[in-house]
């Protein structure tokens, strides 16, 4: 029974339909019966009485830790670069969860099994593999199911799991891209009915990018308010176009919040009345693309993107992580954390992947 092949073969009578026997074979069990008795062939460890969202390789873990058969599973390194070599192994992984919230209805051990370690911060984990996190968890969740969704690339998982049972996951969410845009593109707005100024702001957000020319005055003005310090001040100064600077001083009042809006919206109405009322009265702003930049020149496109890459948070660092599922690069990693709706379309963080800009 050394062979998942060979293990695979004695579940022809297998009683149940929520869990697949290639999942069992693949950690380790046989089919001895009755009923939906199991054992490790490694191990001899045996189990039964199955529900439906228990996971074969979790459940294996969680009753027989010390499975040699597991050891070899797990804490291998030659098959996968891992991104946090200090939590390659489940022992490692498990040992972060002592102060886990016991009202989070995901177990430790189903977590770090799937390669997750927790990062001491609400219910924040991340893989120590592909460095994937995820978060906001809910009770129907499967570590491993949401591992494959969002990181289907991960080494790890493709050892553990198998790209069949990878295949099958992103299979069942067939419009995932058309999701985040969607995500993406119609935020949460906790006032739908009556949107308020940053609602309007947040809504607006690439029109402004494109129509806001008086953008000094309105710095000064949210630093007068003590809205931003001197340095984000001198930040957004610096930009060499009109644009980028009201990209960074809208993306910074989204994040400041409504304190930062209500001032905004008061030095505008002073500054550029017309603006103003198309804004916030007449609520008929567009947006409408013009230059393609694709079309300039390469140095040219480069030196805007480096303008374009400073957190929006502490307006130091650079961004370096994108938010899971809207897809927004605003935010460095020391920010992220903080962090649980994204501040550009105020969608909930789901998870982030952090991303290295060359």
């Amino acid at each position: 029974m050394n062979t998942e092949k060979a293990r695979l073969l004695t579940f022809q009578m297998w009683p149940l339909t929520f869990l697949s026997p290639t999942d069992l074979a693949k950690a380790g069990f046989y089919y001895i019966g009755p009923g939906d008795r199991v054992a490790c062939f490694a191990c001899g460890g045996t189990l039964s009485n199955w529900e439906p969202k228990d996971d074969a390789m979790s459940e294996h873990l969680r009753h027989f830790p010390r499975c040699p058969f597991l050891g070899n599973q797990l804490q291998g390194t030659s098959r996968y670069t891992a991104s946090n070599l200090s939590m390659q192994t489940y022992a490692a992984r498990i040992k972060t969860f002592c102060s886990w919230p016991s009202s989070v209805p995901v177990h430790p051990e189903q977590l770090a099994s799937a390669g997750f370690y927790y990062v001491g911060h609400s219910d924040d984990v991340k893989c120590f593999c592909c460095d994937g996190g995820l978060r906001c968890w809910e009770s129907e969740d499967d570590p491993w199911v949401e591992h494959a969704k969002w990181f289907p690339r991960c080494e790890y998982l493709i050892q553990i799991k198998g790209q069949e049972f990878i295949s099958r996951v992103q299979a069942s969410y067939p419009h995932l891209l058309e999701q985040l845009l969607s995500t993406s593109n119609n935020p949460e707005d906790e006032n739908a009915e009556s949107p308020n100024d940053l609602s309007l702001i947040r809504k607006n957000r690439m029109a402004l990018f494109q129509h806001l020319t008086c953008v000094l005055p309105i710095l000064d003005s949210l630093l007068t308010a003590r809205v931003i310090s001197e340095q984000d001040h001198d930040v957004i100064k610096q930009k060499t176009q009109t644009s980028l600077q009201a990209r960074d001083l809208i993306d910074t009042i989204l994040v400041k919040g409504n304190f930062a809006a209500t001032v905004f919206k008061n030095s505008l109405q002073e500054i550029d009345p017309m603006l103003y009322k198309r804004l916030f009265v007449q609520q008929d702003i567009k947006y409408i693309p013009t230059e393609n930049v694709s079309d300039l020149p390469i140095e040219e496109q480069l030196r805007r993107l480096q303008e374009e890459r400073t957190c929006k948070v502490c307006m130091d660092k650079e961004v370096s992580i994108v938010f899971i599922p809207c897809g927004h690069l605003v935010v460095c990693k020391d920010c992220a954390p903080s962090l649980r709706k994204c501040p550009i379309c105020r969608g909930t963080i789901k998870g982030t992947v952090r991303t290295f800009l060359s």
